[in-house]
């Protein structure tokens, strides 16, 4: 028979307050306990106490006790060193992570994915049954072992992290970061406790090279240097997105067949035939291929009002957009958006944002917009990202932004204010944002707006034109 039915926690500075509710079957352990003198009581309590955390709340610091006989106190015993397991005691203190409750999860789903027992969860979020709910945050005690090379550790999130930095400087993919850590995307937060899982050197052989990122480096010129492509290098590196760093370690294979063409040193145009198929429209085309509806219409000698034919041959504009050099590796390439940044940014394409500031990141896909790029946050997380950037809300206020898109960095201006039209149904932002690049418009009047281009500029690191 259990001795206590239930418990609660009361989480302070030096650790937690347990309060254990005695079997109602059990009333004559209280009335022994009145009997009993004081160390006698106290050294029964302690073992039956130390025995239950032992058991029940592994890695908990409890340091004070309260025994309750339905609503009495019956005892309250304090502890100089806090309760815990051994394994608890031989790191420096307890750690959490945050994980979001999604549909479909269970406590025992989740304490297998991150390998700790159920009641370390319950312990942890103060919970006195297994129920939870979809969205609900829980707290997951992490089981950093300190010895051995082969142990997994634990670390602490700082202001600049990404995913991809963290996983560099362990010498591990993000897949495997995100993998130990649940993580749907790569958005994290200043504080945040994460799981460093075990290097995997399985498969560095198969890499002929690795090399380390120098100020100045994009993906682009990385893959023209070795005469591969930019998805080679991503997929080697795990990387989800363009972004990459100074000291940052990159695995590539030089013996790949999969090269890309050099990396233009002017802007040039070349064109594709394109034969019509059933279904193909010029709006569709022009998103299909990134490029503007008006320009396909002109290169074509068409108009809206055009009527397009099954087996009708068409040209298709390629732009090759030349790579212009960085002031350093925090700046953005100074890019034109009617002849250079929007073909790199088309819409339909999604990029990473970096504000210039705060170093702060998240995801964005370009929807629509011709003078200048009208975005949405790509998930709800990236639009709390913005909100923080932005102060707490969404505003008007111009801020200097990196856009990374396909291994390239464009310096840009962003205002935030969620506005007019939205693509996006499910990012909790309700409209898009405006993304300015050099020489952009407003829609409103057509005028380039200087608040944007300092902020452009900012980014690019141009002091003057």
């Amino acid at each position: 028979m259990e001795m206590f039915t239930e418990y609660q926690l009361t989480e302070d500075n030096n650790g937690y307050i347990l309060t254990l509710y005695l079997n109602p079957m059990l009333v004559e352990f209280s009335s022994e306990l009145g009997m009993m003198d004081d160390s006698s009581k106290a050294k029964s309590l302690e073992k039956i106490i130390g025995d239950y955390v032992h058991n029940k709340l592994p890695n908990l610091k409890v340091h004070t006790v309260k025994v309750m006989a339905g609503s009495l106190l019956i005892a309250t015993l304090t502890f100089a060193v806090p309760l815990a397991n051994a394994k608890a005691n031989s790191v420096s203190e307890v750690q959490t992570t945050t994980y979001t409750v999604k549909p479909g999860d269970s406590l025992w789903k989740i304490s297998n994915a991150f390998g700790v027992s159920i009641s370390e969860i319950q312990a942890a979020n103060n919970l006195s049954g297994t129920v939870i709910y979809a969205g609900q945050n829980l707290k997951i005690p992490l089981k950093a072992v300190s010895e051995g090379p082969e142990a997994n550790t634990t670390y602490t999130v700082k202001a600049g992290d990404t995913l991809w930095k963290i996983a560099n400087s362990y010498g591990i993919t993000v897949a495997e970061l995100q993998s130990a850590n649940n993580l749907s995307s790569t958005v994290i937060y200043v504080g945040q406790n994460l799981i460093i899982p075990k290097k995997q050197d399985s498969d560095t052989q198969q890499y002929s090279t690795v090399y380390t990122v120098k100020a100045g480096d994009t993906l682009w010129k990385i893959a023209d240097q070795f005469k591969v492509s930019i998805d080679h290098i991503k997929q080697a590196n795990q990387l989800s997105g363009d972004m990459i760093y100074v000291g940052q370690k990159l695995k590539i294979n030089t013996d790949t067949t999969n090269e890309m063409p050099k990396v233009p040193v002017e802007n040039t145009i070349t064109y594709e035939t394109y034969e019509i198929k059933s279904g193909d429209n010029i709006w569709s085309l022009s998103i299909k291929f990134g490029i503007p509806m008006t320009e396909l219409l002109e290169i074509n000698n068409l108009t809206t009002n055009s009527i397009l034919h099954i087996g009708q041959k068409i040209k298709i504009p390629i732009h090759h957009i030349a790579v212009k050099e960085t002031v350093s590796e925090r700046h953005g390439e100074y890019l034109d958006w009617w002849t250079e940044a929007q073909y790199l940014f088309p819409i339909g394409k999604i990029a990473t944002i970096t504000d210039f500031e705060t170093g702060k990141s998240f995801q964005i896909k370009r929807t629509i917009g011709a003078n200048h790029a009208d975005c949405e946050p790509l998930t709800a997380d990236d639009a709390l990202i913005i909100k923080e950037i932005w102060g707490g809300s969404y505003s008007w206020k111009e801020r200097a932004v990196i856009v990374h898109v396909d291994g390239r960095k464009i310096a840009a201006s962003m205002a935030s204010m969620p506005h007019d039209i939205e693509y996006i149904t499910d990012n909790n932002f309700e409209g898009h944002f405006d993304l300015h690049f050099k020489n952009s418009t407003r829609h409103s009047d057509g005028l380039v707006s200087e608040a944007h281009q300092r902020q452009v500029r900012i980014a690019a690191g141009i002091t003057s034109e």
